[in-house]
């Protein structure tokens, strides 16, 4: 099963920007459209649930209704019998909006699902390494919960043969939590590589570093309205991500085999997704990261390949 989220009432609203004819919805019934057409669409045959939260929230200040709207649903789902196997969600914070202590409750919620089966995934957001959105800053914008080393983060990719890093592509480098250990050895390797130089002092470089993954996220198309409108982000990018999953799930449980469940310690130690080595996410009048062979704080390790996950997941 699949869970995707949509937080209303929550987040500072933006304004729909263009960027190569593709436009960014600035509301949610086009988000919750493009959610349930990328996973109804894609994983057909596998239950899908949407769920909106947010609404009914009386918190009286902004960022404690942001906070409790991520443990909310969490504690929702840890709550059932039995929990999705995976979980989307398109929407995401600048880490600093919560407190290191309250980022920190609401992340071992979400180790405490991923130990029950469930495949947690965020998008990384759309704004380079300057956060969320594409914002004035001095130093580079940890997004959240993708900076949690219990959620698997995806960005975004653009084009075919080659395909390279979609620019808006969120990625970095968390300031409240370190990097897990299934990850030291990609963010040692980058960090090794770009020096000691290459922005140095905009960023936490023993973070926990992310995106974990990346698919396209630019020009993809959804219907609203009867119409046909082409979008982008990585609101895009995680519930493609997310019904590819769910379709590795569904082999694994027919073969009588259980769901992937936390995913990255099992992504980073296979070596099977679509290296990404061309682009990069500019922000805070840098050129902020470059993609390079490994994992990258652009495109993460690549896009996903289904042939060889589903060798690496062990199916036949």
């Amino acid at each position: 099963m699949i869970v995707d989220v949509l937080s209303l009432g929550y987040l500072p609203s933006y304004q729909g920007s263009q960027q190569q004819n593709t436009t960014v919805f600035n509301s949610e019934q086009s988000e919750a459209n493009l959610d349930i057409q990328y996973t109804v669409g894609l994983a057909t045959g596998v239950p899908v649930v949407f769920v909106s939260v947010g609404d009914d929230n009386q918190a009286s200040h902004l960022l404690v209704a942001v906070g409790d709207a991520y443990l909310d649903i969490v504690n929702y789902l840890a709550g059932e019998d039995s929990p999705p196997t995976v979980w989307t969600t398109s929407y995401g914070l600048v880490e600093s909006m919560l407190s290191p202590a309250f980022a920190d409750r609401i992340c071992n919620a979400y180790a405490a699902l991923g130990a029950r089966g469930t495949s947690v995934l965020f998008a990384s957001g759309d704004g380079g390494i300057s956060g969320l959105q594409n914002e004035t800053c001095s130093t580079f914008v940890p997004t959240f919960p993708s900076g949690c080393p219990y959620v698997t983060s995806v960005g975004a990719t653009q084009n075919v043969d080659p395909e390279v890093a979609a620019s808006f592509s969120s990625g970095g480098f968390s300031t409240y939590f370190a990097a897990p250990s299934y990850q030291t050895n990609a963010t040692t390797k980058y960090l090794s590589a770009i020096g000691p130089v290459a922005n140095a002092g905009l960023y936490n470089a023993s973070g926990r570093g992310y995106p974990d993954v990346a698919l396209i996220g630019n020009h993809v198309e959804i219907i609203s309205n009867g119409t046909m409108k082409p979008v982008l982000g990585t609101n895009c990018s995680s519930p493609i991500f997310a019904s590819i999953i769910a379709l590795l799930n569904d082999e694994l449980i027919v073969a009588g085999k259980p769901p992937l469940g936390f995913l990255n310690p099992w992504l980073y130690s296979t070596a099977v997704l679509n290296d990404i080595t061309t682009g990069s996410n500019p922000g805070c009048n840098t050129n902020g990261f470059y993609t390079m062979s490994g994992w990258d704080p652009v495109t993460g390790l690549g896009s996903p390949d289904y042939v060889n996950l589903r060798a690496a997941a062990g199916l036949p």
